[in-house]
Parts: structure tokens; sequence; C-alpha cells
């Protein structure tokens, strides 16, 4: 098993921004209207790009499909679905692409998902590759998951009580390596967060007696280009998000819309 671990410092995002903005784009997708399959924002202009391919927008069960631009019709490789809608309860949302490469096709399905819109308490992320490719297909293939307790997040980023579990933890599973990754803040003297980043990493089927000698001959450049890569996102979050904070949840909305209706 090989370990990395490594701490960044990041601009922090206040929690009751947050949650406005959860809620603003929420009333964004059920104020935007569909008629005959098109959508409109709640402002009445038409939503390009994007049709409304099944189901009663935006409840459980609807589809939507993007547009292609060479001859204006559904692409049928592209599919994203509401699989619940509830203020109080779950909200998700599924994104299937297929790519359908004759040497290698593959299928790619991504959930999203987040408890209660009034008040988020928990969010979770899945993604899942698979692949036709013959024999090598499950080494082309793996699943990923993450999930993210609001609610330990907002107490570990506070100075009080910090929670035993870190509040945000996922899995990568191939068929030769499983990595685990927890992440946990802390609050720093200025303000900001402290967040710290740590994976174990564990070989499976025959790679399982080879990552040790893998760890021994790369370990310590992988864990510094782990900790480059960390810190680069690092500089690209504290760069954007003081001034997103600033914004309010309204507004981000409206520049959402916009962004949608393209340039």
């Amino acid at each position: 098993m090989a370990r990395f671990q490594h701490t960044v410092t990041l601009a922090p995002v206040p929690r009751r921004w947050f949650e406005s903005c959860v809620a603003a784009l929420h009333d964004l997708a059920e104020g935007t209207d569909a008629e005959g399959g098109r959508l409109t924002l709640p402002d009445g202009r038409p939503l390009p790009g994007l049709v409304l391919a099944e189901g009663r927008h935006p409840e459980p069960g609807a589809r939507y499909r993007p547009v292609n631009e060479e001859d204006g019709e559904p692409d049928a490789d592209q599919c994203l679905t509401v699989l619940a809608r509830d203020r109080r309860g779950e909200t998700a949302l599924e994104v299937v692409t297929h790519d359908d490469d004759p040497d290698h096709p593959a299928r790619l399905v991504c959930a999203l998902g987040l408890t209660s819109v009034e008040r988020p308490r928990e969010a979770w992320l899945t993604a899942t590759l698979h692949s036709a490719g013959g024999k090598r297909a499950k080494y082309l293939g793996g699943t990923g998951r993450l999930s993210l307790d609001l609610g330990r997040w907002w107490q570990a980023t506070s100075h009080g009580r910090h929670p035993a579990r870190a509040p945000l933890g996922g899995t990568l599973t191939h068929a030769l390596v499983r990595v685990s990754v927890t992440v946990v803040p802390r609050p720093a003297p200025d303000g900001r967060w402290r967040v710290t980043v740590k994976a174990r990493i564990r070989g499976r089927s025959f790679a399982r007696p080879l990552l040790p000698l893998a760890a021994a001959v790369l370990g310590r450049r992988a864990r510094r280009a782990g900790a480059e890569a960390l810190e680069r996102a690092a500089v690209a979050w504290n760069a954007q998000v003081p001034a997103l904070v600033r914004k309010d949840g309204e507004r981000l909305s409206a520049e959402l819309a916009d962004a949608l209706l393209g340039p």
C-alpha cells in the first residue's frame, strides 16, 4: 500500500452564501419552462442547445439531450436524466455519454445528488466507465465515488469541536488498483481553510505485489506530482472564489442563465 498527504490553504466559502446559491440554481431550473420539447428560461428567453426528449419537465424521469450544431437534431449519444427532485429530500441528476469508437466503444455514466435544497446536508458524485473493447475491456473502465457531509464540513471549518470522520471522502476502483481519499478542512488563523488531502493506494489482482516496488521506485516523484497538482488547483481556487462569493445567489443565477444562452 502506498500513501500520500498534502495540505493547501484555500479561500473560504461562507455557508449562507453556498446555501443561497443552491436554492437560486434550483429556482432557475424549476422556473424554466418546456413547450414542445423546447426550453425557455424564466425571463422568456429560449434556451438553445438542449431539448426535453422524454418525460415531464423537470420531474423525475425527464430526459434532456443536447442539440447537434450540424443538423439541429438531438444528440443520441448524450443524455441528462432527472433521477429525483424533492427540495426537502433528495435531488439527483444522471448524465450518460456514449463513445462509438470502433476499437474501444465506451459508456460513461455520472450521477450527482444533493440532500435537501433548503438546507443542504449531503452531496455525492458517482462515475462509472464501461468499455466493450474485448479482452482488455475491464482494464479500460472503472468506478469512482465522492461523498460530502456538509454538516461535518461546516463544523470542521469552524473553531468548535472537530468531527470524528472526514467530511469528504471518495474511492476510485480499477481492475488493478483502488484509491481511497479523505479531505479534512481546518480553520487557519487568518480565516482561510487549511485543507489536508490524504490518499491510500492499494494494488489489486496481479498488480498487488508490484505496487510496493513501484512505490519504492516512483513514489517520491508521484508524491511531488500530486502535491504540485494540488497547489495549482489551490492557486486557481484562490484566484476565483473571493470574487465569486461577493456575488449573491440571484446574480450568479442570472449570470448562469446568460452563459447558457452562449455568446
